[in-house]
């Protein structure tokens, strides 16, 4: 660098000294030779500063540049990291939520079989079984008459679904348990009284009395009981009865049916 000041220096000294040549002989060559050596010492003085300047303005360019591409270098860093997080991030989510939607679909699924099964069990539940019968008394123009306490046997049995009625005991035996509906009709003998019970395991569920001085009425008797499996119901004379049998007309008769289970 100091070699092209010198060569500078020197162009500008010839420079100069041609400029500055005397136009006059009695210009003193000694005061021309001195100012030309101060303008050239001016001239390099000016030349170092403004080399000086340039090389530390070079300087700060260059610390600015390190500066900025650290700057630069962080900011990449920052958005590699900030990437890598918005992926990972992105990925837990996505486990996350699919995780989710497997248990939910397991559970949404354990959910309807669970409920398939409770629905077929009401369905079964609702279905009542046939259980259903129908005596009455035989021997049409037959009176019959009955003691205190005595068992009714309807022996002409009309319907008996499930073979739960026994037409020789007069009783019905539950084969499934449930609520049933019982009812009777029985017919006095005009003038007298007839006295008679819905009997569930030897316990009155129903009384009845009738009786008409003039004429055969008939007249019936209901009555709804929880029964088990086993248990009996039967009907029975509370006090000493006489009833009147017609085939024709008016029958004595015991019937009973499962309502729910």
């Amino acid at each position: 660098m100091w070699d092209s000041v010198s060569t500078w220096s020197m162009i500008v000294m010839f420079g100069v000294s041609f400029a500055l040549e005397p136009s006059c002989p009695v210009c003193s060559k000694f005061e021309y030779e001195e100012k030309l050596l101060e303008r050239v010492i001016r001239n390099e003085t000016a030349l170092k500063d403004t080399l000086d300047k340039i090389t530390e303005t070079n300087a700060k360019v260059a610390d600015t540049l390190t500066l900025v591409s650290q700057a630069v270098k962080r900011l990449e860093d920052t958005k590699q990291d900030l990437r890598v997080n918005i992926e990972a991030f992105l990925n837990s989510g996505t486990k996350n939520v699919s995780a989710n939607v497997v248990e939910m679909k397991s559970l949404v699924q354990s959910l309807m079989g669970q409920t398939s099964k409770e629905l077929e069990i009401l369905r079964e539940g609702s279905v009542v079984p046939l259980i259903m019968f129908h005596a009455r008394l035989q021997h049409s123009g037959t009176t019959f008459t009955y003691a205190a306490n005595e068992d009714v046997k309807f022996n002409t049995v009309l319907v008996n679904e499930g073979g739960v009625y026994d037409p020789v005991t007069g009783h019905f035996t539950a084969s499934v348990a449930g609520v049933y509906m019982f009812t009777v009709q029985y017919c006095p003998i005009n003038g007298q009284f007839a006295y008679f019970e819905i009997v569930h395991e030897d316990k009155p569920v129903q009384k009845s009395r009738h009786g008409d001085p003039s004429y055969y009425l008939c007249v019936t008797m209901q009555a709804f009981a929880k029964i088990s499996i086993g248990d009996n119901v039967w009907v029975r004379s509370s006090s000493t009865s006489a009833v009147f049998q017609s085939d024709s007309y008016y029958w004595n008769s015991f019937a009973g049916m499962l309502i729910h289970v």
